[in-house]
């Protein structure tokens, strides 16, 4: 028999309690979890409303460095493709890729960014 100020509060209802407490929605169904949340929320020990964006850092020379992830097995095969292509670095391949793509879609404006460089 569950007591206190959530016992007959069902999965939705403490969803909404979350999102009007915390101030952004959940997609937890842990009903331990909310309850909990919802506790820590309303004693300020956790930060309450939307999540501030992202930015991606902007290094010193104006790039930006994106996360990509792929299965160990399939870096191994690409670094091998560019290697054999002669090409100077796994950057190069992607960059040489995400052009060609762009091209092929009909985005040239956004395909000018990777285009090759005169010397390649």
């Amino acid at each position: 028999r569950q007591r206190g100020r959530f016992a007959g509060m069902s999965l939705q209802q403490l969803q909404e309690k979350y999102r009007e407490v915390v101030g952004r929605p959940t997609g937890s169904s842990n009903v331990s979890y909310l309850q909990w949340k919802i506790r820590e929320a309303e004693a300020g020990r956790v930060s309450v409303g939307p999540r501030p964006e992202r930015e991606l850092k902007v290094r010193e020379d104006g790039k930006r460095v994106i996360p990509l992830s792929f299965d160990d097995e399939a870096i191994k095969a690409l670094d091998k493709a560019w290697r054999d292509a002669g090409l100077p670095s796994r950057t190069r391949l992607v960059t040489r890729a995400l052009y060609n793509e762009l091209t092929a879609m009909g985005v040239t404006e956004a395909a000018a960014h990777f285009a090759p460089k005169a010397e390649e």
